[in-house]
């Protein structure tokens, strides 16, 4: 288990551990804040990063069971921030 912050998302605990670089490569203008960050640029970056520590975690299950609208932007931000990325607003 990689160490990162904990959150709840709809009643199931996760570790959110910092970006893999494989996914700050794929999106350094996101980490860099030089792009506009979309919904699904957001899910890609938290999948890939809740990957590291739930490997078995899909796409699919993340978006229907655990992220909705309530809770991305907040998800999305704590990923950039133990990444140490600044997220953008």
């Amino acid at each position: 288990m990689v160490d990162g912050k904990k959150i709840t998302l709809n009643g199931r605990e996760f570790i959110v551990p910092a970006a893999p670089l494989s996914c700050v490569r794929r999106y350094h203008e996101v980490f860099e804040g030089a792009a506009p960050v979309t919904i699904l640029i957001m899910a890609e970056i938290i999948h890939a990063t809740l990957k590291r520590n739930y490997p078995e975690l899909t796409q699919d299950e993340l978006e229907n069971d655990y992220l909705d609208v309530a809770n991305m932007r907040e998800t999305f931000n704590i990923v950039m921030n133990v990444s140490g990325a600044e997220a953008k607003k």
